[in-house]
């Protein structure tokens, strides 16, 4: 894309000035399309299987993995979580759980579980999604997409709202808001949502400075979009920018694609060692995880790096959600740390945490 002094040359009169639209489009595209081919690829030199995020002994699956580090512990966040036993509610099933754990020790989680040593849920459904859930149609799902704290102690979850018809057939709602404390793990999400309809839902985020920036796509599309706003507002729909290719503007409709290929989750940070942000995410139906690099969150973007290749699934399945954790790197940034999805069978999983260091 073309920024700084490029679109200032091409608006002044004169024979740059006279320059048909679609002229500049078009070298706008093919200038993006050679940066982001062009920008520097991370390497990974080795990774190292640290184990499977710990979980209750009755629960035989969860998946997510997004995390922060929230009042000195990490506090990790899960979507669909199975249980061999029903909690006292009737349900073994729960839409959402989080846990708690020393960032020394990343795998070993606490969490509160009810007599029947089910976990609760972290988003918990207000009366209407309990009543549209009790009804036995397509059920209500809160499936938390990412973490960050909110710089007075506490910490925001994005999660997206579905409604899930049957296995992979779900219908988007939007993306909402909760914010949780340090040491609990239930959340208290804010009223509606904060993106839906046409707005891209942006719920893969990360505090950048004084900002959270969050990536997305519309309901219908993969190809992921960008916003900003004051992390101390990132809960009021008015303060956020999105980015048109040139600017941060108003309009999410004008909100240009900045990440293709994204099977679901993304995870952006920025990395100390490489000197630029970092996006990973899992490689769709492939089982691996892969890296790409951006000298802004806005890109353009790298093409993608493998950082390791998950362990073999049972036929039928992949390994997915591939997520990093910046709270758990070490070494200025060189190594980090990357949780995946990895299925074990019908109904059971876990969660797989890997070092990767970087070059």
């Amino acid at each position: 894309m073309l920024t700084g002094e490029g679109p200032r040359r091409l608006g002044r009169r004169g024979r740059l000035g006279l320059v048909p639209l679609a002229l500049v489009v078009v070298a706008t595209v093919a200038w993006a399309g050679w940066q982001a081919v062009n920008a520097p690829r991370v390497e990974v030199t080795g990774t190292r299987v640290l184990g499977p995020i710990g979980s209750p002994a009755t629960v035989t699956a969860r998946d997510g993995g997004a995390s922060a580090l929230i009042g000195g512990r990490v506090l990790w966040t899960f979507g669909d979580t199975l249980s061999t036993a029903k909690g006292v509610d009737g349900s073994s099933g729960r839409s959402n759980t989080a846990a708690l754990a020393d960032p020394a020790k990343p795998l070993v989680v606490s969490e509160p579980l009810d007599t029947k040593g089910v976990p609760g849920a972290l988003l918990p459904f207000d009366a209407e999604e309990q009543a549209a859930n009790a009804a036995g149609g397509p059920r209500v799902a809160l499936w938390p997409t990412s973490v960050v704290a909110d710089g007075a102690g506490g910490g925001l979850v994005f999660y997206l709202k579905l409604r899930v018809r049957g296995p992979l057939t779900y219908d988007y709602v939007g993306i909402g808001v909760a914010r949780i404390a340090a040491g609990p793990t239930v959340a208290r999400r804010e009223p509606g949502l904060l993106f839906q309809g046409a707005d891209p839902l942006l719920g893969y985020a990360f505090v950048d400075g004084d900002n959270v920036v969050a990536y997305g796509a519309p309901i219908g599309s993969g190809d992921y979009r960008v916003g900003r706003a004051p992390l101390a507002s990132a809960t009021d729909r008015a303060a956020w920018r999105f980015w048109t290719g040139s600017q941060w503007g108003t309009d999410p409709g004008a909100a240009t694609e900045v990440l293709s290929g994204i099977p679901g989750a993304v995870s952006v940070a920025f990395n100390p060692f490489l000197g630029r942000y970092l996006a990973v995410h899992s490689e769709a139906l492939s089982g691996r995880a892969v890296l790409r690099t951006a000298d802004r969150p806005e890109g353009p973007w790298s093409r993608t790096a493998v950082a390791f290749e998950g362990a073999p699934a049972p036929s039928g399945s992949f390994d997915y959600a591939a997520i990093q954790h910046p709270e758990l790197a070490s070494n200025g940034g060189r190594t980090i740390a990357i949780t995946y999805y990895h299925p074990l069978g019908a109904f059971r999983g876990e969660l797989l945490l890997v070092e990767a260091d970087l070059k």
